[in-house]
């Protein structure tokens, strides 16, 4: 049941509903290097995704999960992007938020979630 709670189907319009569905199933079909993306087909927002740290970072070898949350004024406005994996890293906050500027001030409708998710991994 907690999956219905945090569900925001119902607050997203039939056309971003598409949208983001078919993004995903791009991104499950030919996902980035270094990113597996979890997908929930009862509910496309539930966006979450498996990082793999970079090669050559403090995160080598570790394994990171990431959820990404649509807002109501999804694409107008950026979603909220967490690590559910405990990180220690200048643009994560303690509860797992991700600040970075693609998230905040520099955030543009085109930008999809595979964008996020690059920014996510490096």
């Amino acid at each position: 049941m907690a999956a219905a709670v945090s569900s925001n189907v119902e607050n997203l319009s039939p056309q971003i509903i598409r949208r983001v569905a078919k993004e995903m199933a791009e991104l499950v079909a030919q996902a980035p290097e270094g990113i597996r993306v979890i997908l929930n087909e009862a509910d496309v927002t539930d966006i979450q995704a498996i990082i793999e740290g970079p090669a050559g970072t403090p995160y080598a070898g570790g394994f990171f999960r990431v959820k990404l949350v649509l807002g109501k004024d999804f694409p107008q406005g950026p979603p909220k992007a967490y690590f559910l994996t405990k990180i220690f890293h200048p643009n994560v906050a303690k509860s797992g938020e991700i600040c970075v500027n693609t998230l905040k001030k520099d955030w543009k409708p085109d930008l999809g979630i595979q964008h996020i998710l690059l920014v996510s991994y490096h």
